[in-house]
Parts: C-alpha cells; sequence; structure tokens
C-alpha cells in the first residue's frame, strides 16, 4: 500500500514538473491570415439571444403604494393645455374658386318651404 501510494506521488511530481516547465516557456505563433468562414453575424445573433432571453424573463414588481403629492389634477391641466394648442393654431387656406353645381337656388326652395327635411321622409 505504502509502494503505490509512493509511486502514485513520484508520478505526480513528475506531471507538475513537466506542466510547470511548459508555462514558463514563451510560445511564439505565427501571424495566421483571416478566414472569413462563418456566414453570419455573430454580434448580432448574440445580441438578438440576449435581447430574446431578456424579454422572456418574467419581472414581478410589488405594487408601491398611492403618493398624493401633486396638489392639482393632472388629466384636467393636460386636457387645457391640449385645447389650448390646438385652439393656437392658425389655419390658412387658399380660398377656392366658386363653382356652380347646383343646378336650383337652395335658398329659395328652403324659404318657400318646397322641401321638406330628410328627418319628415322616414
Amino acid at each position: 500500500m505504502i509502494k503505490s501510494i509512493s509511486i502514485l506521488l513520484g508520478t505526480l511530481a513528475v506531471f507538475l514538473s513537466v506542466n510547470l516547465k511548459a508555462e514558463t516557456e514563451d510560445f511564439k505563433f505565427s501571424e495566421e491570415a483571416y478566414i472569413n468562414d462563418i456566414p453570419f453575424d455573430t454580434e448580432c445573433v448574440t445580441a438578438e439571444y440576449c435581447y430574446e432571453k431578456a424579454v422572456a424573463e418574467d419581472y414581478d414588481f410589488e405594487e408601491e403604494a398611492y403618493i398624493e403629492d401633486i396638489p392639482f389634477n393632472t388629466e384636467c391641466v393636460s386636457v387645457k393645455g391640449r385645447y389650448q394648442k390646438a385652439i393656437d393654431v392658425i389655419f390658412e387656406f387658399e380660398d377656392e374658386s366658386y363653382v356652380d353645381d347646383i343646378p336650383f337656388n337652395t335658398h329659395a326652395l328652403v324659404s318657400h318651404q318646397k322641401c321638406t327635411s330628410l328627418a319628415s321622409k322616414s
């Protein structure tokens, strides 16, 4: 038993000393030419994988207590602001030429009550 342990320790010492010697050697490799052998962009594949992984993750945030720190109704302020913004717009339209495409005088028909409203016909 002691013989086998001593042989094992001796073998281990030899392997470690060879390994230490190999690490201290300076290996110099010659520069190799670039080979474009991957037909896709690995950066894009990695980014897409990370994005899909992040989107698939379910995040559960606990509900925070309501804090009434704004002394006015923000909905009313935003509605008034949008209304004012819409009112402040000045529209400029070009004058259109007059088109006489109605073959009768609508004012005369209404004033003489020769036509009835569409609501009364139904």
